[in-house]
């Protein structure tokens, strides 16, 4: 098992290293490895933070997937306690790198949610019906430093917002956007 382990190692490291060279040396940004490889969400855990959302975090697993399968096979492991260990260390890996690292990336590039009135005047569309009788949240999506994000909305009027109508936020507050849609905003100078 250990030459399994260890071919593992060998193919992620090269794949991993002609990465590097091609991202430093030719420009050539990825050449498809940042494509993400699936596309769903947990509701309240970050259970896909565990899986390999791109081609080159799916390297990096498999990487430390080997390198815990080989050291796993030298201290003794049978082959049916080190295979599922080794699989698990990678999916830790990969949970470390999408959540924590990643979101610290983000913090550095300020593309995380904006707070209070930096979203002043951003524009959106609602993703599901934004109603203040019901549960009183709607969910909005819209672009912020080139990033797209979804999040809680209420709208300021109190009045129904329906589904993929644009908005604009006025303002944040405990996590959660106070918009308008767009049609209210112009309907005064449309009488």
């Amino acid at each position: 098992m250990i030459y399994f382990y260890t071919a593992i190692v060998i193919i992620a490291a090269a794949l991993i290293v002609t990465d590097i060279v091609l991202r430093q040396m030719e420009d050539i940004k990825g050449f498809g490895f940042e494509k993400r490889l699936f596309n769903f969400k947990g509701e309240d855990i970050p259970i896909e933070k565990f899986f390999p959302e791109t081609l080159g975090t799916a390297l990096f697993c498999l990487f430390s997937t080997g390198t815990a399968g080989v050291l796993l096979d030298i201290i003794g492991f049978r082959w049916y306690l080190s295979l599922p260990f080794s699989v698990m260390s990678g999916m830790l890996v990969c949970f470390f790198l999408q959540h924590f690292l990643q979101s610290a990336i983000n913090k550095y590039k300020d593309k995380t949610l904006p707070k209070g009135d930096k979203a002043a005047g951003v524009q959106g569309f609602a993703v599901e019906e934004i109603n203040n009788t019901g549960a009183g949240y709607g969910l909005i999506e819209f672009e912020y430093n080139d990033v797209i994000h979804r999040a809680n909305a209420v709208s300021v009027n109190e009045t129904t917002i329906p589904e993929f109508e644009k908005v604009i936020i006025l303002f944040e507050e405990d996590g959660v956007y106070l918009v308008q849609s767009i049609k209210e905003v112009f309907e005064p100078l449309n009488e």
